[in-house]
């Protein structure tokens, strides 16, 4: 019964500071980050201002969950040793193993949670927030569109609308400045970025003159100056393993992408415990324990970097790097459990 006490103890507590430190830099990264948005988006409505929030939060999870894990665990150690409450654990009986137990397998539950974040879902909100950018700019720019004047898009493009109702424009007229096509229509809507145009005709300027096209519905996809694209790093895994399988330039750098991905949960098998032990046996206070788990995280994102660069140019196996991570933690871990 006192063992059970104790679990759903550490279990609350890690939580409780978990879910406390996930808010406070959710907060401090989204803050940041409003800082690099284009200016035009904060034009949005607030469900999509919203929208680009969360999934500037989520594009940061991956890290979100290390540091939360890894302090959380050390200030329930901390606290455990401050309060004096360790020496009342082992006075009842109850060895540093057995207080180890619950915090095993809170990280095995969320070792699990961070190789689903590395693999699917922060390399689709960062794919989601390229794609909610750029259709969101470039409506802004579509809906300012006005009757009776001449608006330019892009430095392109410029459109003249006659008159607009319900969504739809009447007797619409596109000029392209680099190749000095004209588009223009009796009638037109937007559908996404998708121009539908009816009854209208198209100018195409050749060296011998022009070449008129006549048309009933037509569509072509509006030129707008904004485009927020997303690296190598955010593609899908299936593409990444078709550049790995068909040899194509970039295999290595999808090689290290892969392999940052599928072992990035290493870590997550040893900061529970190991923050857990840096709390309970390092005698020196809060600011120390805090300084040594950021000092330590320091060290894995350097190692971690500079061994997927090697990865990258193809000098390094994945195996290898999966060894030295394990390796760094189970060391730092043994060396805490043992202290």
């Amino acid at each position: 019964m006192k063992v059970k006490i104790l679990y759903s103890y550490l279990i609350f507590n890690i939580l409780k500071n978990f879910f406390a430190l996930v808010g406070v830099f959710s907060i401090v990264i989204v803050s940041s980050q409003l800082l690099h948005l284009p200016s035009i988006i904060y034009h949005a409505s607030f469900l999509d201002f919203l929208k680009v929030l969360i999934l500037i939060n989520f594009s940061f999870f991956k890290f979100i969950l290390l540091f939360g894990i890894f302090i959380a665990s050390a200030l329930v150690g901390y606290s455990l040793r401050e309060n004096r409450e360790i020496y009342a654990i082992y006075s009842a009986g109850i060895s540093q193993n057995q207080i180890l137990k619950p915090v095993i397998f809170f990280s095995a539950v969320f070792s699990i949670l961070a190789f689903l974040t590395s693999l699917w879902i922060v390399p689709s909100a960062n794919r989601e927030r390229a794609k909610f950018l750029t259709f969101s700019v470039r409506q802004y720019f579509l809906d300012a569109i006005q009757e009776k004047n001449f608006t330019e898009l892009s430095k392109n493009t410029l459109v003249y609308v006659d008159s607009r109702e319900n969504g739809k424009f009447k007797k619409i007229f596109f000029f392209n400045k680099e190749n000095k096509q004209i588009i223009t229509s009796e009638e037109a809507y937007f559908k996404g970025l998708n121009l539908h145009l009816k009854n209208g005709y198209i100018q195409i300027p050749t060296d011998k003159g022009i070449n008129l096209i006549i048309f009933k519905d037509d569509k072509f996809a509006v030129d707008i100056d904004y485009l927020k694209s997303y690296e190598l790093e955010d593609f899908e895994n299936s593409k990444l393993v078709k550049i790995l399988r068909e040899g194509k330039e970039n295999r290595y750098k999808a090689l290290s992408i892969l392999t940052e991905r599928f072992f990035f949960p290493i870590p997550f098998l040893f900061i529970g415990v190991l923050g857990l032990l840096i709390g309970l046996k390092t005698i020196k206070g809060k600011d120390y324990v805090l300084a040594l788990i950021v000092g330590i995280s320091i060290v894995y994102i350097v190692l971690n970097f500079y061994l997927l660069k090697l990865i990258s140019k193809g000098s390094l196996n994945p195996v290898v790097y999966a060894v030295l991570l394990t390796s760094y933690f189970s060391a730092l871990t043994y060396y805490f459990y043992r202290k």
